[in-house]
């Protein structure tokens, strides 16, 4: 990856808000239910509790037009962060990119996410593992044997976790953007001052969708999170007793990807900002990077949280330097011996 193009914002865009922010209120053009073929697909999750989850297939374009990119055998199942949904920005530009260059994309909504809203009674976490290998196992037995699991935010955390883990995941290689890797020094953070103003909107996302039944919890609980005032308070007092965790310092142990990122066996990279204003990289220097050479890493010292908004290049035209990054890191592992 050292050839690669070093994160360099673009022009008067180096703060870390702006970064961060503006695509949220100037999103791109969201092309993958117009100019793509696209379906939609409802799956129940195997976990007995009839929740489901509303995944987005784009086909490789070989499969439908032509002339097209070849399909190169690779499906990319892309996830989205905290009350993100499967048109979140950088999966849609991710999305569109990588079927430019011949994969197939599955675009996950997490539970109550997105179009999947009303589809499960109960919400995500950043631990829920077993939805991924859900997702995972459908992919395998529908689709390809080549899968790549890319995550973002939360969900970067998730993925981190979810490979960390013993499991049989059919996963060839991953990508990691902006992950929280200490759950509970992050909630610290998210909690002070300096962040109030993303920890405000986490917060009144998910009391919109309880006061709105969407996501359905005991009396108790729903009754806890209209009296939270932090982030702290909601994990505490509502996300571990509803995940079955006696308090929120016990899920944030558990949780945490840090814990899990020495166990990963799988080719993977993890990209991170010193500026997220979001999910600083807490304990990126105490993990032991040099010892998983299978797993690049890039820490930049500007890029807010999922921004890494450049000027445009020949070498990157729509100034979204992640997707490239990225992707070029995806295409080496399906034809490795370029």
């Amino acid at each position: 990856m050292s050839s690669q193009p070093p994160f360099k914002p673009k022009r008067f865009f180096k703060s870390r808000h702006l970064q961060t922010i503006y695509n949220t209120f100037f999103p791109p053009a969201n092309k993958l239910r117009t100019a793509f073929y696209v379906e939609d697909i409802l799956l129940q999750l195997s976990d007995g509790s009839g929740d489901s989850l509303w995944l987005e297939h784009n086909p490789p374009l070989a499969h439908y037009t032509n002339p097209a990119p070849r399909w190169n055998g690779t499906y990319l199942v892309m996830i989205h962060g905290m009350e993100g949904t499967s048109d979140s920005s950088y999966l849609v530009t991710l999305a569109q990119n990588a079927l430019s260059r011949g994969y197939g994309c599955i675009r996950m909504n997490l539970r109550n996410c997105g179009r999947g809203q009303g589809f499960a009674k109960g919400t995500y976490n950043v631990g829920q593992t077993k939805d991924v290998q859900d997702v995972i196992d459908f992919v395998w037995e529908k689709l390809s044997h080549r899968i790549f699991l890319s995550g973002f935010s939360l969900s970067a955390s998730l993925v981190l976790k979810y490979l960390g883990e013993k499991r049989n995941h059919k996963v060839e290689s991953f990508s990691s953007t902006n992950p929280p890797l200490d759950l509970r020094k992050g909630c610290e953070f998210i909690d002070s001052p300096e962040a109030r103003f993303y920890r405000d909107r986490f917060v009144s996302e998910f009391r919109k969708k309880i006061k709105n039944k969407i996501i359905q919890l005991p009396p108790e609980l729903e009754k806890a999170v209209f009296k939270t005032k932090t982030f702290f308070d909601f994990d505490d007092l509502v996300t571990a007793p509803l995940f079955g965790y006696k308090s929120a310092l016990d899920f944030y142990q558990d949780c945490s990807s840090k814990n899990y990122i020495t166990n990963i066996r799988h080719s993977g990279i993890v990209i991170h900002s010193e500026d997220d204003p979001v999910v600083p990289p807490f304990d990126w220097e105490t993990i032991p990077w040099e010892s998983m050479p299978h797993i690049t890493t890039i820490l930049t010292p500007h890029g807010g949280h999922v921004g890494f908004l450049t000027d445009p290049t020949p070498e990157i035209p729509d100034g979204r330097w992640l997707n490239k990054i990225i992707l070029d890191y995806f295409d080496l592992k399906v034809n490795p011996g370029w």
